[in-house]
């Protein structure tokens, strides 16, 4: 390799290095700023160890993240890493993501017998992952909110919405943001954009919808930890659940599904597909006059249910 290219190849690492370490100071900068926001609007105080931003992936990593109470100082909950990928602060990025990764309540506040009184050991002991992610295509307004959260060895769960026509919802709550960022978000321009909010919200035209809850192991376990904690077992479980079921206006398709799942605790499913080019406004006035038809409410939905 000659010295020109050499050089060259010097110079792009040396900028590479140069542009990732400003990357990094600026990442650290604005988490910083909104780590204290945070503080002021919730009471909790933020502590982590480190941020580290990747120019390549656009994502930003913050590792072993802690909340406090502010005011009786006590732990609540530790997070080994939390991860952004794929915001952009100028406009509406077509991929979002946010990964929290071994999410638990902090061990000082498992010790506290008042805050684990009511729930199964296994819950309050458990390490929990959380992915949040939001696809948006601007030239069609077709957009996709999808949420995961994983309880070790407990359940897995997952709910999926599609939707389009949500340009302006989109457009809304950047603008919202740019609000809170300039801290020019009173109690006026809350009330404001709230009212701005549902109007694009109706605007909306959803898609499809899904939810899925599956077993990781030791659900039943849990579930029985629970019940027994309410003076409850399966079985009563299952007793009172067919009688309130039998009067819900239903299918005996659906209603045999939840009790299926009730019974084996394994899996459940639901999805429904909407009606194209129907917005959230249209779809609320078309479901009121079939709320009395839980059949032709169901076909209407295409709602189906699965349980095991």
């Amino acid at each position: 390799m000659n010295k020109v290219a050499i050089t060259a190849v010097a110079i792009a690492v040396c900028g590479a290095v140069g542009a990732n370490w400003y990357a990094n100071t600026r990442a650290d900068e604005v988490i910083a700023h909104q780590m204290q926001q945070f503080s002021e609007q919730t009471g909790f105080n933020v502590n982590y160890e480190n941020v580290d931003y990747s120019l390549l992936s656009n994502t930003v990593v913050i590792k072993n993240v802690s909340f406090m109470n502010k005011e009786t100082k006590l732990p609540l909950i530790d997070i080994s890493s939390l991860s952004i990928a794929g915001y952009e602060s100028d406009k509406i990025s077509p991929y979002t993501e946010l990964v929290i990764n071994g999410l638990s309540f902090s061990s000082d506040w498992q010790k506290a017998p008042e805050n684990t009184a009511a729930l199964p050991d296994s819950i309050v002991k458990a390490q929990y992952d959380l992915v949040t992610s939001m696809s948006f295509d601007e030239s069609n307004g077709d957009s996709e909110v999808k949420f995961s959260a994983s309880a070790h060895n407990i359940l897995d769960l997952v709910i999926d919405f599609n939707m389009t026509n949500s340009q302006g919802l989109m457009n809304l709550q950047r603008e919202i943001d740019k609000m809170h960022e300039k801290g020019e978000m009173d109690l006026e321009a809350e009330l404001q954009m709230q009212s701005k909010m549902m109007s694009a919200m109706q605007a909306v035209q959803p898609k499809a919808f899904s939810f899925s809850l599956n077993s990781d192991g030791e659900l039943k376990t849990v579930v029985d930890e629970l019940l027994q904690k309410n003076g409850l077992d399966h079985t009563q479980l299952q007793s009172m659940l067919s009688a309130q079921l039998d009067a819900v206006p239903a299918s005996e398709v659906n209603k045999q599904a939840v009790k299926d799942f009730i019974a084996g605790l394994n899996s459940f499913e639901i999805s429904m597909a909407f009606p194209e080019q129907t917005s959230m406004m249209q779809l609320a006035m078309q479901l009121q006059p079939l709320a009395a038809d839980p059949q032709a409410l169901e076909q209407f939905l295409n709602l189906k249910m699965a349980g095991n």
